[in-house]
């Protein structure tokens, strides 16, 4: 069954930070949440934008996002 919330981890200060800050905050922060149980997804990243997000699961399959 699909979530019927998604939640979002801020890790980062967003587009105020530039974006090699941006990838150590939120890798540290998915690498803490892994510590926990959760499992990596994939990686959101789009360069024109200046994006970069993990998407990542709980212990019980629900999809969260790190950015």
């Amino acid at each position: 069954m699909k979530n019927r919330i998604h939640l979002d981890v801020r890790a980062s200060r967003g587009r105020r930070d530039p974006l090699n800050r941006r990838r150590t905050d939120i890798d540290a922060r998915a690498e803490e949440l892994i510590a926990l149980g959760a499992t990596r997804v994939r990686i959101l990243s789009t360069e024109g934008p200046d994006h970069y997000g993990v998407v990542m699961q709980d212990p019980e399959g629900n999809e969260f996002c790190v950015n």
